[in-house]
């Protein structure tokens, strides 16, 4: 990660007078006021946050760094949380050649919005002395991608998450799915069942999950894979690259955590590859959430794994929290029943007590099940606290039970909340 004296070089450099002014207005400096300079590490956590909403209040040429002739392309967020789309400018990508600890590159990939976007790849492949052999998927013609995909030789993938089952599918009735020996996903959290998809359809493949987010001028790389997804919990873990520096906030108090095993916090993302940089990235409230897996990987940095977006992925209830990362751990409980995909729906219901949470839990079931019976096991087994659990809840009063229902939505090729509110 970036160490305390490049911190302080980046800065001075985001506030320089003569430079963008996002960083000057949101530390609220004077226009006579020089460069900051923070000369501790308390300092540099005192900074104010850079926050999406506060990122989308400013038109994007005022958030740019470097004259509009270099910016390499821009980038949308997909919207999926709800807010207006955020437009990223981005400049070409550099210090990727950790991409080399899994795959070599020397044959064509095919490609989408995943790591790093088509042209994107063949710049790499170019900077590395390979063919600049790339071939992108259209996800609304996932048939013809696949076709040109098998006759251009492809035996690598870089999707979004989302898009696998769709070109699995069509690469399985070409007969070509055996052929792929890496796949790079990112986009949202990868679930057991969906692991399993994979490894089953592309039993040669190594498959990675890359951590990113558009807002980020590297690639856009926040985590770097430390090992290929083998089936063992947690799935995707990951170590910080080396031009970012990452810190752990505590979502109640503020307060910045140390990286031990099995700490849990907000993700805060600085991020500087170099000049040029479109938009040096200084404390990015991302809007997840992660933990801790170990101080020290293989890598010499603390690795985590990614619980979920903060804002969709956890509820607040009375006398606890909801959580994706939790659900997904009690429906493994049950596979002979259930996958791992699922969709909740949070409703307030009147009754004679007053309002009372109740929990529509849309289920992917393995054949015809007992619906009924799935949703007091799994009440029984969900977790809303260290020590209670949601069906202690019901018995003192506090929730209405949880109803289980068949998932409507799976495989459909989009991203879907995985917590609903009403």
């Amino acid at each position: 990660m970036l160490n305390f004296g490049q911190l302080q070089s980046l800065t001075e450099h985001v506030t320089d007078p003569a430079g963008g002014q996002f960083y000057r207005k949101l530390y609220k400096m004077l226009p006579g006021d020089p460069s900051l300079k923070i000369g501790s590490l308390k300092e540099w956590q005192s900074l104010p946050l850079v926050t999406k909403e506060a990122l989308g209040a400013v038109p994007l040429k005022d958030r740019l760094f470097i004259p509009m002739p270099l910016v390499d392309h821009i980038a949308v967020s997909s919207g999926t949380s709800g807010r207006s789309p955020l437009f990223n400018p981005h400049t070409n990508e550099r210090n990727q050649e950790f991409q080399f600890e899994y795959h070599d590159f020397k044959t064509p990939i095919m490609a989408f919005g995943g790591p790093m976007i088509p042209h994107q790849y063949e710049r790499f492949m170019r900077q590395n002395g390979i063919p600049e052999r790339v071939v992108a998927f259209d996800p609304k013609n996932p048939k013809a991608s696949v076709i040109l995909a098998r006759a251009a030789g492809v035996d690598s993938l870089s999707l979004f998450l989302y898009q696998v089952h769709a070109a699995g599918e069509h690469m399985k009735k070409e007969k070509m799915n055996e052929r792929i020996r890496f796949i790079d996903v990112v986009g949202e959290t990868c679930s057991q069942v969906f692991y399993e998809y994979m490894r089953k359809t592309f039993p040669k493949a190594k498959i990675v999950s890359s951590y990113g987010a558009q807002e980020v001028d590297d690639a856009p790389y926040i985590g770097i894979a430390c090992k290929p997804m083998n089936g063992s919990e947690p799935l995707a873990v990951y170590h910080p690259k080396k031009t970012h520096y990452l810190e752990i906030r505590n979502p109640e108090t503020g307060e910045i955590l140390e990286p031990r095993a099995g700490v849990e916090g907000d993700l805060l993302v600085t991020a500087y590859q170099g000049e040029p940089a479109v938009f040096p990235l200084l404390r990015l409230q991302i809007g997840d959430s992660i933990k801790v897996v170990e101080e020290k990987c293989p890598h010499g940095s603390w690795s985590f794994t990614v619980l979920g977006r903060t804002n969709m992925d956890f509820v607040k209830i009375e006398g606890g929290e909801l959580r994706s990362d939790e659900i997904g751990r009690v429906l493994r409980l049950f596979p002979e029943r259930v996958s791992d995909i699922f969709q909740l729906h949070c409703y307030t219901r009147e009754t004679q007590k007053g309002p009372l949470l109740e929990l529509v839990l849309q289920v992917d079931a393995r054949g015809k099940i007992n619906f009924e019976l799935l949703a007091r096991d799994i009440e029984n087994n969900l977790r809303t606290g260290p020590s209670f659990t949601y069906g202690e809840g019901v018995k003192e009063g506090r929730y209405l039970p949880i109803r289980c229902e068949p998932l409507e939505q799976k495989n459909d090729g989009k991203k879907h909340k995985r917590i609903v509110v009403h």
